[in-house]
């Protein structure tokens, strides 16, 4: 779905960006590292940090995976949503717990660059 930023996106085609983001931020917290490359693409970039980026789909869903191994529990919730032509910015509410740890909620900003129906970069920072 390469987009042209100067052409009006319909309300059907923000939805449809939209419930990927929220498809993928479901099957985060389901925990699924085989459902997590059907919504990757495979050149995928992930920037956590200002110095660091992950860049591929097996390198991502690796990264996603040591992260969870890292938590007794990761979970996040969606907060609110927008889209802006290919763009998904997402608010979440992410509860992390450490092991041996009480949990801690942590608010979470994302943006997600959509293109042919899979999520190319996304970028996410925690406060």
């Amino acid at each position: 779905m390469e987009q042209n930023w100067d052409e009006q996106m319909t309300a059907i085609e923000m939805l449809e960006l939209e419930l990927i983001v929220r498809g993928f931020v479901t099957i985060l917290n389901d925990g699924s590292d085989l459902d997590i490359h059907a919504f990757l693409a495979d050149d995928v970039t992930y920037k956590p940090s200002s110095r660091q980026t992950v860049t591929g789909r097996s390198a991502v869903v690796a990264m996603i995976s040591e992260i969870r191994s890292t938590f007794s529990d990761w979970h996040s919730e969606v907060v609110s949503m927008a889209v802006v032509g290919p763009v998904v910015l997402a608010e979440l509410a992410m509860l992390l717990t450490l092991p041996s740890k009480e949990p801690q909620w942590v608010m979470s900003f994302a943006s997600f660059r959509v293109d042919s129906f899979r999520i190319a970069a996304w970028h996410q920072i925690h406060a």
